[in-house]
């Protein structure tokens, strides 16, 4: 084994720190000086001073999103055209959380450290990195949630888009930024409609932009959910912008929170050129906020024009009915006169014909008639003296009888009045006192039943002419056979 030692003596010149690192950057300038080189990274922590651009250049770990190197990076002045033509073509903003392929150079400062310099930047990797990103997100949304999203015949159907529209859209769950321009043009559409509809309205406050992977505006869905009855339909509306702002709306999260939701979305994010994986997944969507303003109305206002066709509809055939039952009560009342008449003739030569036999007829009933009449009222005259007659000898019989029935009734009413006061006497307090019973009273009333008497309780007892008081020391059920008689 070979042992190298090094040995630091006294005798050795110590470097100073601008010394080693003027070392260093020669040694990077011999290496890397005049050199180019083309790097796939991720941009974070981007920002802009003194016209110049930072930023940190980060690679993660496919799956995991592990760091697996960072390092910074910048680009001077002479280079801000790059960014600027990155954003024309890609139509998004240079920013945070974008993957771009850039030409860059290695560069090392003794008081900076160690940077890239970007040069260039390739606007045409960046477009297709967010294909692919949007590819995979949409492939795992089939593959994750085949009960709510499935790709037929070239397009994405989802479980949103199968439900049914209310008739009329009044109860409006917005999702949005307070202060989006795409949140007023919405409103302000909404309530200058031009057919005077209106609309409940609710603001669910959230980013429309740089929110990672759309988690905040997946929180206001899920607060709308647990509200669901009290809306129509749900709006996810902003007010346009760069395509960068869009790359939430291609987050996996949101995506699937849209597909599966128990209320209609209609999106409005006011993008002309592209359309995200929300739009896909939403029951309806449209360019820009003012746009779904608008469908909305056309949706109301088709139900207004289906009510008003009805309406017409009704009108016309119930004018046609009427018609045609004006048409019948012509014919009938035809009818019915002719019909009329002929019953009118054959009543006329009816009576004629009565009119006749009452002319034959009547004399000879008037006159028998008045014989009956006659012979009755004979008999009338006859009956009324004989009834008195017979009356008036009833009365003085009866009268006769009085004053005898009256002594046997008096008799007999004295003989029952003695009677009774024979009983009374016997059953008065004073013969029942006299044999031995007692009357019991207690609070100044008389008792006959021992139900309401209590141990303790004070009585009066009256014996014969003796009031006794006492006091109830014990209470039991008595037999009751001395006291038979």
């Amino acid at each position: 084994m070979l042992i190298l030692a090094l040995k630091i003596t006294m005798s050795e010149q110590p470097l100073s720190l601008s010394q080693l690192t003027g070392m260093i950057k020669a040694s990077l300038r011999d290496r890397f000086g005049g050199q180019y080189y083309y790097v796939v990274a991720e941009v974070s922590n981007f920002s802009a001073r003194k016209g110049v651009q930072y930023m940190q250049l980060i690679e993660k770990e496919e799956e995991s999103g592990k760091l697996m190197a960072e390092i910074s990076a910048m680009i001077f002045q002479d280079g801000i055209h790059e960014i600027e033509e990155f954003e024309k073509i890609t139509g998004q903003a240079f920013g945070n959380g974008i993957k771009v392929l850039v030409q860059v150079s290695v560069v090392f400062h003794e008081v900076y450290g160690l940077k890239l310099t970007i040069h260039r930047i390739d606007p045409s990797f960046t477009i297709g990195e967010l294909r692919r990103q949007r590819e995979i997100t949409l492939r795992r949304l089939c593959e994750e949630n085949p009960d709510a999203v499935k790709f037929l015949h070239n397009r994405y159907y989802t479980r949103n888009q199968t439900l049914v529209l209310p008739a009329v859209i009044s109860r409006i769950a917005i999702v949005s930024s307070e202060f989006s321009a795409g949140l007023q043009d919405f409103v302000h559409t909404l309530e200058n409609n031009p057919f005077g509809y209106r609309f409940s309205m609710q603001l669910f406050s959230t980013k429309v932009q740089n929110d990672d992977q759309g988690r905040q505006t997946v929180e206001r869905f899920i607060e709308i959910y647990h509200r669901k009855d009290e809306f129509d339909i749900v709006v996810l509306v902003r007010g346009g912008g760069s395509q960068t702002d869009l790359l939430m709306f291609d987050a996996y999260p949101l995506a699937r929170a849209i597909a599966r939701f128990p209320i209609p979305v209609f999106c409005g994010l006011g993008h002309l050129k592209d359309i995200s994986v929300a739009d896909l997944m939403a029951h309806s969507s449209e360019k820009t906020p003012t746009r779904v303003a608008e469908k909305i109305i056309e949706h109301n206002r088709s139900f207004e024009q289906a009510v008003l066709e009805l309406r017409n509809s009704i009108i016309i055939k119930a004018q046609q009915f009427l018609s045609e039952q004006k048409e019948e009560l012509s014919v009938l009342s035809s009818g019915v006169t002719s019909g009329c008449n002929l019953i009118l003739a054959e009543s006329r030569d009816v009576l004629f014909r009565l009119s006749s036999l009452v002319s034959k007829n009547s004399h000879s009933a008037i006159s028998r008639q008045y014989t009956l009449l006659s012979a009755a009222a004979g008999r009338m005259a006859a009956k009324p003296l004989i009834r008195i007659e017979r009356e008036l000898n009833a009365i003085g019989n009866f009268s006769k009888g009085i004053p005898a029935e009256s002594l046997k009734f008096l008799k007999q009413q004295k003989g029952l009045t003695e009677h009774y006061v024979t009983v009374f006497k016997l059953l008065s307090p004073e013969r029942t006192l006299s044999r031995g019973f007692a009357l019991v009273r207690k609070g100044g009333k008389i008792i006959t039943d021992a139900a309401g008497v209590r141990k303790g309780d004070e009585l009066d007892i009256l014996l014969g002419k003796d009031l006794i008081q006492t006091k109830v020391s014990n209470k039991s059920k008595s037999d009751g056979y001395k006291n038979d008689l």
